[in-house]
C-alpha cells in the first residue's frame, strides 16, 4: 500500500492553483494593460508553484516507495 503524499507537495500544489484562480479573476475584474502584465506574472509563478509542488511530491513517493523485490 503506498505512503500518503506529502502534505508540502499538496500544499503547493493547491498554492499553485489558488495564485492562478486569483490570477484569472483579478484578470477579469480589471481591463488594462498593466494587469494583463500582471496576470502573466501571476500565471507563471503559479505555474512554478505547481511544478515544484509536482516535485515534491515525486521525490517524496520516490523516498517512500517500497523495495522492489
Amino acid at each position: 500500500m503506498p505512503g500518503r503524499p506529502s502534505r508540502s507537495g499538496v500544499a503547493l500544489l493547491l498554492g499553485g492553483v489558488l495564485v492562478l484562480f486569483v490570477g484569472v479573476i483579478a484578470q477579469l475584474a480589471v481591463v488594462d494593460g498593466l494587469a494583463e502584465t500582471i496576470w502573466v506574472a501571476v500565471s507563471i509563478v503559479g505555474a512554478v508553484v505547481i511544478a515544484i509542488g509536482i516535485a515534491v511530491l515525486v521525490r517524496h513517493a520516490s523516498r517512500n516507495a517500497p523495495p522492489e523485490d
